[in-house]
């Protein structure tokens, strides 16, 4: 539990730093409609929805990579990167992070090099 806490606390301050807090908390209308829309159990999508913040976080505590532009989705522990980055260098370390992330199945990236750098 005191790990879960931290984990929190860890993607609430950098939502709060980065400035999208607000958007958060406002997304926790969406994520209730996606709750009741899936055909997932709910306890599936609650340890799905724990993944992917968890791979979030990670993602934006990996060294030199751009966070804000990978996508993190998650089904049945199933990790899916989407998104455009500027290096195969940076797409290896997001992919690395997903996949260190306690939790994770597998790891789909969809990740592609930004056109032009």
């Amino acid at each position: 539990m005191h790990r879960v806490l931290s984990l929190a606390l860890l993607v609430t301050l950098s939502l709060s730093l980065s400035g999208c807090l607000l958007l958060a908390a406002g997304g926790g209308g969406v994520a209730g409609y996606q709750l009741s829309k899936s055909d997932q159990p709910v306890g599936d999508q609650i340890d799905d929805a724990s993944i992917t913040t968890a791979v979030k976080a990670n993602i934006l505590g990996a060294r030199g990579v751009d966070s804000l532009r990978v996508h993190v989705t998650t089904r049945n522990g199933v990790v899916t990167l989407d998104g455009s980055l500027p290096s195969e260098e940076m797409i290896e370390r997001a992919v690395k992070a997903a996949e260190e992330t306690n939790g994770v199945r597998s790891v789909d990236s969809k990740l592609t090099l930004i056109p032009g750098d």
